[in-house]
């Protein structure tokens, strides 16, 4: 494939998260975060098939389609798990509990190619892909299901570990801009 091709498939999927960003609002108002999650991760996760199929030619547009698909369900889960945390983690905790799992889902990913590429040399790489493809997708799915995001606790069942009342002493709506909002545990300063 010449450059230009190489650089259309690619800016393919970083627009597939412009779109799952977009859709992600629309989603969550009309099934709840939970719910939206597993209905795109069910419905996104089986693109991912359609990479194992591309070749050079006609077949790239699987390749395009598949990595469309997949951006889009990545990117709304992004965006559902950051809501979920920022709603549910108190303040003054919340940069270190989005360090830890950052730290953790990024170093997570030298692992996996290393262990692709390894498993690509041994058996070929379009059978590493099939298998590859296809242990990620149901993980996708047992991941959006796990206790913290199980479709059977509704929202308003998290327990809120803060109340923004109680933190700024007052509703977060009637603060007034030129005063600062107390954060628990700070000096006011």
């Amino acid at each position: 494939m010449n450059p230009a091709m190489v650089g259309l498939l690619l800016t393919n999927g970083s627009a597939s998260g412009i779109v799952g960003a977009l859709l992600a609002n629309g989603f969550s108002r009309r099934f709840g975060t939970v719910r939206e999650l597993l209905l795109l991760q069910a419905a996104t996760a089986p693109f991912a098939l359609l990479v194992p199929l591309t070749t050079v030619g006609p077949e790239l547009l699987l390749f395009a389609t598949g990595g469309f698909f997949v951006g889009i369900g990545i990117s709304v889960a992004n965006i559902v798990v950051g809501s979920v945390r920022q709603t549910y983690c108190p303040p003054h905790l919340l940069g270190r509990v989005v360090a830890t799992t950052m730290m953790i889902n990024h170093s997570t990913i030298p692992v996996g190619s290393l262990l692709g590429g390894v498993l690509g040399d041994a058996i070929g790489y379009r059978p590493a892909m099939w298998i590859t493809t296809g242990l990620v997708a149901p993980c996708r799915l047992i991941l959006a299901m796990s206790p913290p995001m199980s479709p059977m606790r509704r929202e308003r069942d998290f327990p809120r570990t803060y109340v923004p009342e109680r933190i700024c002493g007052t509703s977060l709506t009637n603060t007034s801009p030129s005063l600062p909002a107390k954060w628990a545990g700070s000096s006011g300063e």
